[in-house]
């Protein structure tokens, strides 16, 4: 986390991929917020929006196994695996419902928990949707290399560029490429998930409201491609706010509204 909030506790959670680092803030009423963050980043992609969400409503931020504080796993898990951590999380704090938003990866865990546990989930807000049908996933695959560590060091300036030509801003950069070297050699795993995850299969499960939100620069996702989503959630809700691939850090002002106004 990037600064301290105020009622703020961190604890640990045993799971079947190990132990799973979370956070919990807010007032205990109402139905709380899970969020769930992208590969290969951490808690700390939300670490501007849970003290805006915290103010008034109770808060879940979850580090996926393999990334954050979570334990590392030797195999790449399955969406439905990262699903079930969430589940168990919720089971140890007594939450029988939940709003569940998630950016990028986490918007495809998103869609798994209210497919798989739909009496649970109130409602879900997928931060840059991506529907990966079969064509989809293909279309991705390109996208998800691991990298290795080389022995000159070059990996981590490698890594420093491309991070730079997404967002402005060293701080930025440096929390980014923290999350991904943390994560090692195994950070791609939670995108080699979704290329097993036949989400034209789990989607048509799905029964709750949604509300979708698109970052205007986020080349991965667009209004355009989630028709798939406009046709499973009902009722939905759509929002196009101003940053890209990395939306939760880049406006988090923003966010935090639309998703307290969703989950009102």
């Amino acid at each position: 986390m990037n600064e301290p909030t105020s009622g703020l506790s961190r604890r640990f959670c045993r799971t079947p991929l190990g132990l799973v680092h979370y956070v919990d803030a807010g007032p205990r009423t109402g139905v709380p917020i899970l969020l769930m963050h992208q590969t290969p980043r951490s808690i700390d992609e939300f670490a501007e929006i849970i003290p805006l969400l915290a103010r008034t409503r109770r808060v879940i931020a979850v580090d996926t196994p393999g990334y954050g504080c979570s334990d590392p796993v030797p195999a790449p898990p399955t969406i439905e695996g990262y699903a079930g951590v969430m589940t168990a999380v919720l089971d140890e704090l007594g939450c029988e419902r939940v709003h569940a938003v998630g950016h990028h990866t986490g918007a495809v865990i998103a869609v798994e928990l209210a497919a798989g546990q739909g009496e649970r989930v109130a409602g879900v807000a997928l931060s840059g949707p991506v529907y990966a049908d079969e064509r989809g996933r293909e279309a991705l695959l390109p996208y998800f290399v691991q990298w290795h560590v080389r022995a000159d060091g070059s990996h981590v300036m490698e890594k420093w560029n491309k991070f730079s030509g997404w967002v402005s801003g060293p701080a930025l950069v440096q929390r980014l490429i923290t999350d991904l070297f943390r994560a090692g050699e195994t950070s791609e795993h939670g995108h080699f998930a979704l290329t097993s995850y036949r989400m034209e299969d789990r989607l048509p499960l799905v029964r709750c409201p949604a509300l979708l939100i698109y970052g205007s620069r986020d080349p991965f996702s667009t209004p355009g491609g989630c028709a798939p989503f406009r046709e499973a959630f009902r009722p939905v809700r759509e929002v196009v706010l101003e940053g890209g691939v990395f939306l939760p850090n880049e406006a988090p002002e923003a966010y935090a509204e639309a998703v307290l106004e969703f989950t009102a």
